[in-house]
Order: C-alpha cells, then structure tokens, then sequence
C-alpha cells in the first residue's frame, strides 16, 4: 500500500490576450469605416437599395482601394462604442491544490490507484459593466415612461455617463473558482501479452470568473429588476455568476489496451515457424482507447410559466415532422411543445406536421407567457386585442405613467443571465 498526499500554491500572471483583446476597442485607437450598398445612410447616394440599381463598380483588388472614406469613421456616435479600463489594485491570480492518493498492487502485474484532488483558484479575472442601459421591459416597468428618443436616445436611459458614453467595463480580479475531483485508475503493466489501463474522474466545479469577456460580467442593479438580485456587488457577483463551469465534464471515464496477437514462433499458432515466416507472421499486436464524458443539457431560457421538468429519456419514440421531413426520436423531456403541433396532420394533406407520438399526459414544464391556445387576455392588453396573433409569445403590456399602453417583449435580465443558453423555448435534442 503506498500513501501519496501534497499541496501546492501557483501563481499566474495576467494572460495578455485580456489585454489586448478588450483595451485595443476603446477609442481613438478603434473605429469602425462601413460602406453598406443597401444602408441609406452609408451608401454613396444616400439612398437605399443600390446593390438592386446599379451594376457593381468596385472589383476587389482591382479598385477597391478608395471604397471605404477614411474621413468618415462610424460608430462614433453617443454610445455606440464601450470604455474599458483597469482597477488599479491588480492581484496575481492564484491556484491552491491538495491532493490525497491511495495505491495497492494486486494480482500480479495489476495496480489499483485512488486519488481525491481539490482545487480552488482566487483572483480571477471579472468586468464589472456599471453603464450598461436596461432592456425595453425593464425600463418601462421600473420608470413608466416612453424609451428616450432623440439625439441622446442610446445614452439617456444608462445608469452611470448619460450623455456621451456607452458601456464602461472595469477589469478586475475578483473571481473565484472550486473544484473537487474523484479518481480511480486500474491498470495492468505490460506482461503475458497484454496491458490495459482504465481512468475515471468525477469532477464537480464551480466558478466565478476566470474566462475574460465571455461571461464573466458582473452587470449593475439598473438592468434588473428593483430588488431582483443584491445591491452588494459580491453578493451579486455570487448570485449570478457562481455556478458550475460546464467546460469540465462531470464524469469522465478513458481507457487503451494493447494486446499480442496469437501467431509466430513460441505463440500458439506458427510456434514452430522458422525465422523467414517468424518475420512475417510473429510480433504483431493490436491496441485500442477510447473515453466517454458526460454532458449538459440546457434547458431553454425563454419559458416563463414554469411547472415540474421532467426527463423521459428513451421511454416516449417520437417523429419529429415539424420541418416536412419526419425525423426519429425520442422526447428526452418535458419541453415545450405547441399546441398546433403536438400529434398533428395537415388539414389538407393529411400528412403529419407536428410532433407525432407525444403521449396523452404530456404536460409542458414550461410555456411561454402567452402558449398556443390561450383565450383570456394578458393584464393591461388593450380591449379588442386578438390574443391569438400573440400565442408563443412573451408579450406583455405595459401602462405608462400617462395612461398609454405599451407592448414589449418580458425580458427580466435574469433568465438570460442564469444560463448560456438562449434557444427559443421548444422541444430540444430529441
């Protein structure tokens, strides 16, 4: 029995792609010179539409060299570009690791190793995006008022510089990360003809930061709701972005083997094979690996009216014919499915158009605000709207300070947030 345990402190310098990859966009030192034939506003007559009326005039490579009027830089306007700067207090990232191992021969030739690694990181990189405006939704539910228009219409409604910035992002090194991981490996050394190894890892991670812009933002209060996430920024910080890091897989399990084949001089076929035919039949072998993880499944992020998720697996066959083509499968859970398309033939047809094979107790985990079939209107829709143009939507209505009634699409910040996943809310993988 051999008894292994350590522990050790890294240190990480601050990648410079982190650098580089947000400081080289703020301004002066980028600007953004488009020509857009169909874009009004960028086209060379002003007009729209003049890819349609006019034969091609610049060949690139040949002419192209004057397209782009580099006394006319775009995107320069109120908002339109974002200011990123450094904290000045700039810690070196740290990585604390302990590790536990038990190994134990048995049989001949055969090892047993089982092993507990922990890590935890500290000091990770994280954008604290402070003037960031609110959705549509937001903004009329928590003012009351119309969405600002006018020449500081992109910048009148952010929390922090109203008048000529857009969004401000400080880069900082306040994520964290944890980890705790299983392990067992058996293998055989190599004796009698064979040799194999087995590895399997069960990992749970967890962080906060650490992936640069991707999705380590930590958003101001102003695109919530009022009271929806902590007015402390740590606390918001591990409220919305503490969570599992779906980049690890959560099992892991890889294995290679080798093994010789049966034939030439002292095998059990060609045993007593001279040295011309040892040659040609003797010494060969063959060996194999492969591995298999798991995976995440996430849930769609646009269903509002929740209810129990329930996963199914292979247990319901279904033929998927939404697209005109039937595809087999199986409905894995309990997504969204409409109305119009569960079990469904086309009234002229015949043919199926739907999801075929849903069982009768199939019941959503979640539906849109408004799902196929709903008959009573949403709250502050105005009297005479046909809520039928409106099923598979999110629409809400929104009254205003005035009186007047606005439609837009909810949108709470949160459900996008919670998940990188913004697929519609449908069935999914079946």
């Amino acid at each position: 029995m051999v008894v292994r345990g350590g522990y050790a402190i890294y240190g990480h310098p601050m990648p410079t792609f982190h650098f580089d990859q947000r400081m080289r966009a703020n301004p002066p030192t980028t600007a953004q010179f488009i020509r857009q034939l169909n874009n009004a506003a960028k086209s060379p007559d002003g007009l729209a539409n003049l890819g349609l009326r006019s034969v091609p005039a610049i060949i690139a490579g040949v002419n192209s060299k004057d397209a782009l009027d580099l006394s006319q830089p775009g995107g320069i306007d109120r908002g339109n570009f974002t200011i990123d700067y450094f904290d000045p207090h700039q810690p070196t990232s740290r990585a604390h690791q302990w590790n536990l191992t038990l190994e134990r021969e048995f049989l001949a030739s055969n090892l047993v190793r089982v092993g507990y690694v922990g890590t935890h990181g500290s000091r990770l990189n994280q954008y604290y995006t402070f003037n960031e405006a609110p959705n549509g939704y937001i903004w009329y539910a928590t003012t009351g008022l119309p969405t600002p228009t006018g020449t500081y219409a992109n910048v009148a409604n952010r929390p922090f510089e109203n008048t000529v910035l857009g969004g401000i992002e400080r880069y900082q090194k306040t994520g964290w990360s944890n980890a705790n991981a299983f392990q067992v490996n058996v293998q055989r050394r190599y004796a009698k003809g064979y040799a194999f190894q087995a590895f399997y890892v069960m990992t749970n991670a967890f962080r906060a930061g650490g992936r640069g812009w991707q999705d380590d933002m930590i958003p101001t209060t102003a695109v919530f709701m009022p009271g929806a996430v902590p007015d402390d920024i740590q606390a918001r910080d591990r409220f919305l972005d503490y969570r599992r890091d779906t980049d690890v897989a959560k099992h892991r399990f890889r294995w290679n083997w080798i093994v010789d084949l049966p034939f030439g001089r002292g095998k059990r076929l060609g045993r007593n094979a001279g040295s011309f035919l040892d040659r040609l039949i003797g010494g060969w072998q063959i060996a194999g690996n492969g591995n298999l993880n798991s995976r995440y499944f996430a849930l769609p992020t646009t269903c509002f009216n929740g209810g129990k998720t329930e996963v199914y697996g292979t247990k319901y066959p279904i033929r998927d014919c939404r697209s005109g083509v039937c595809y087999d499968g199986y409905l894995y859970y309990s997504g969204y499915i409409p109305g119009a398309r569960t079990n469904s033939y086309d009234p002229k047809t015949g043919q199926p158009n739907g999801v075929m094979g849903v069982p009768a107790n199939y019941k959503p985990a979640a539906t849109p605000l408004i799902p196929w079939g709903a008959a009573d209107l949403p709250a502050n829709a105005p009297a005479g709207t046909n809520v039928a143009t409106y099923w598979d939507t999110n629409n809400v209505w929104v009254r205003l300070r005035d009186g007047s009634v606005t439609r837009v699409l909810y949108d709470n910040t949160l459900v996008q947030i919670s998940s990188l996943n913004s697929s519609p809310c449908a069935l999914r993988d079946v």
